[in-house]
């Protein structure tokens, strides 16, 4: 056990890096954020695809309106059909109405 023991203070035991990793890590790091900065042209990208977005969503938008525009339109039109169908049907009516009265009268 004891042998063990003194491995894992071996293995976690401090040990001093050079002085020069230090210079390289922050060099690295300066090297990393200088090359990691976006390009305006990742910008335009992201501002074209966010207008043509904007673009797509406006005529999905306009064709839901024009359907509802050429739907309402149709519906007057069936109803103004359904009107006149019943105006006729109202008079034709009382066409029979009125043959029925006279001949119930005459007999």
């Amino acid at each position: 056990m004891d042998d063990l023991e003194q491995q894992l203070r071996n293995a976690l035991a401090h040990v001093e890096q050079p002085p020069t990793l230090e210079a390289k890590v922050f060099a690295a790091l300066a090297r990393a954020r200088s090359t990691s900065r976006p390009s305006r042209f990742v910008f335009w990208r992201f501002e074209a695809a966010a207008v043509a977005a904007m673009l797509l969503l406006a005529a999905v938008s306009w064709a839901g309106h024009e359907r509802e525009i050429r739907e309402r339109a149709a519906g007057e039109a069936a109803k103004a059909r359904l009107q006149l169908a019943l105006k006729i049907t109202v008079t034709e009516l009382s066409k029979i109405q009125q043959t029925v009265r006279t001949s119930s009268e005459q007999e």
